[in-house]
């Protein structure tokens, strides 16, 4: 008997586990078929030691027959690692491309050496794959995408892009059959290998109720990039999920210019917002310039959103959509408009009555508003029905010229500041207060008059704001604001612009608005007597004697407000009277709480000037 048989004894009867192993060893390193077929007989060994030497010596000896065994879950999902690790090992050094699934679940195992083993494994299997672009290798591949291991599904993905275009054919039985993981994987790579062929596949996969599959064939389809995409791409403008609406924006905005003509379509049929919003959104990405009119037909949209994607489509055109902006702002106020009021209010007959009311519709005069919404009420229903009509083009118009002098406030911009200051007379509020804007952003001074004028006479305390704020900020310091603001002090019926008007005066070194801004201590609005404190304060000790006699005899409000004033001016005289004016009022008040701050500011700013 030779020592390769006595081994093979020793391996298969030894009451030892350690003589089997040693034996297991030995016989790894014999290419003889006879040690071979003992290591496979030894698969069945009881102890694990000896189990994983058996393994590994299989591996040594080449035997690839055993690879069908060891793929066996008694291997792969044996409770010990490393008999895992060893059937990992053996099957990668002699298991060539032999790619299951089992095996790629094992990148998620507890143990790392098992994890390492198994990732080490599939990329050398997939290595192998690469080199065989034909569709049993594609299957191979496709199994091992329904693993839970993310990277691992990266690595096959990105195989299947470096096989290249021969591969697509493979791939393209995947789509439909597949479930989900794999499905949204294949669409992936079809996407990035630009196989046109896939699309009406793809175009099919859309009507999936899965929202990840149809974002990813969403994606696939723009990059591919072809035209024929188009429809079924735009459709998905009304999906239920927003991921792939935006997906969709995306990907049609790859396309681009040969998407423009679709889109205008579906932009005059649609009644939809959200799909409206969309195209435009699209538009606003591939930036043709034939579609401004476009744009600038969406500013007068009923749809706050429509609208909204309409001003900021049109500010990223910037200069390039002045002149059309600028046309939607020119509202000219025709002559005939009073003659029409006059035969929409008393005209001979129904018939002459009802034509005037839909010119005046048609002409989107503001000033016929108010006559209008009488008639909408009447009791005749073509009168009615008509009124109603023309209210809505007016007010449409009235949305456009907004968004348009929206445009210009985002670009920054008052290119033709008169056509701008015309528009502070407009019958809409809104058109008013977004000409201020326009105004306020456009830096040209010779705007200051206009925007005074509306500080006196504007109905609206919002625009009054506004308007004096934007003058301020165009000349600041100028004695024009400053008395504008000084009338403003008065305003009946805002404190905003009280509070705004004292800010404004407060940085004057005219002791002329001194007195105005003591008043306003005892104002019943909190922001006009902060603002009145700390203007009060910007004086300095000018301001000192005038609030000295206030902290005498005010009310609490005002006294409290006095006090602030006095922290703010920082003078050390004004402690003793603090303490005194604070002994009529509990600890807890609000009066405390103010001079406690307010001497405390006084002394760190005492201790500053040593």
């Amino acid at each position: 008997m030779n020592t390769l048989e006595q081994t093979a004894i020793l391996l298969k009867s030894s009451p030892y586990w350690n003589e089997r192993r040693e034996a297991a060893l030995v016989l790894g390193r014999s290419q003889d078929p006879q040690a071979r077929q003992a290591l496979m007989d030894a698969l069945n060994d009881a102890d694990d030691e000896v189990l994983q030497a058996v393994i590994l010596a299989l591996g040594n000896a080449g035997n690839e027959e055993a690879v069908e065994y060891l793929v066996l879950p008694r291997y792969l999902n044996h409770p010990n690692p490393y008999i895992r690790w060893a059937a990992l090992q053996t099957i990668g050094k002699i298991g060539k491309s032999y790619v299951v699934p089992d095996v790629a679940e094992l990148t998620n195992d507890e143990e790392w050496v098992v994890r390492n083993e198994a990732q080490k494994l599939l990329r050398n299997q997939v290595e192998s794959v690469i080199t065989h672009c034909s569709l049993e290798s594609a299957r191979r591949m496709v199994s091992l995408l329904t693993t839970s291991n993310a990277e691992m599904r990266q690595i096959i993905i990105d195989a299947f892009l470096r096989i290249g275009p021969g591969i697509k054919p493979h791939l393209r039985e995947f789509v439909k059959s597949s479930g989900k993981p794999v499905q949204t994987a294949m669409v992936y790579v079809l996407g990035k290998l630009k196989d046109k062929e896939s699309i009406p596949a793809l175009i099919e996969l859309l009507e999936s109720t899965d929202k990840t599959i149809r974002k990813t064939v969403v994606e696939a389809l723009g990059q591919i990039g072809d035209e024929s995409a188009l429809p079924a791409l735009i459709e998905r403008f009304g999906d239920s999920s927003r991921e792939v609406q935006q997906s969709a924006i995306a990907a049609i905005a790859k396309i681009g210019k040969p998407a423009i003509e679709l889109l205008h379509e579906k932009l005059r049929f649609s009644s939809r917002k959200t799909i409206q919003q969309n195209v435009l959104f699209t538009l606003a990405k591939i930036l043709d310039k034939s579609s401004i009119p476009y744009f600038v037909d969406c500013l007068g949209s009923t749809y706050f959103i429509v609208r909204r994607a309409a001003i900021t489509g049109l500010a990223q055109y910037g200069k390039e959509a002045i002149d059309d902006i600028l046309q939607v702002i020119r509202n000219v106020k025709l002559p005939m408009v009073d003659d029409l009021l006059k035969q929409a209010e008393n005209g001979k007959t129904i018939g002459i009555r009802v034509r005037a009311i839909k010119a005046l519709g048609a002409l989107a005069d503001h000033r016929a508003v108010h006559l209008l919404k009488r008639l909408a009420a009447s009791q005749e229903p073509d009168i009615q029905n008509a009124s109603l009509a023309s209210l809505a083009q007016i007010g449409c118009s009235c949305w456009q010229r907004c968004g348009a002098l929206a445009v210009l406030r985002d670009l920054r911009l008052a290119p033709d500041v008169d056509l701008i200051i015309e528009q502070l007379d407009d019958d809409s509020e809104n058109v008013r207060l977004r000409a201020v804007k326009v105004l306020q952003r456009g830096g040209n001074p010779r705007a200051v008059p206009a925007l005074l004028q509306t500080v006196a006479i504007d109905g609206n305390a919002i625009i009054r704001y506004e308007a004096l704020r934007a003058a301020d900020e165009l000349a600041s310091g100028d004695p024009r604001v400053v008395e504008a603001a000084s009338k403003a002090l008065t305003d009946p019926s805002s404190s905003t612009v009280q509070a705004e008007a004292v800010r404004i005066i407060g940085r004057s070194p005219e002791n002329a608005y001194l007195e105005a801004i003591l008043d306003c201590l005892k104002n019943s609005s909190w922001e006009v007597r902060r603002n009145a404190a700390l203007a009060l304060g910007n004086m300095g000790k000018k301001a000192l004697p005038g609030l000295l006699e206030r902290l005498k005899k005010g009310e609490e409000t005002e006294k409290e407000s006095v006090i602030r004033a006095l922290g703010n001016v920082g003078a050390a005289e004004a402690i003793p009277a603090i303490e005194e004016a604070i002994q009529s009022f509990p600890a807890d008040s609000p009066v405390h709480h103010s001079a406690k701050k307010a001497i405390a500011e006084i002394r760190e700013k005492e201790e500053q000037k040593k």
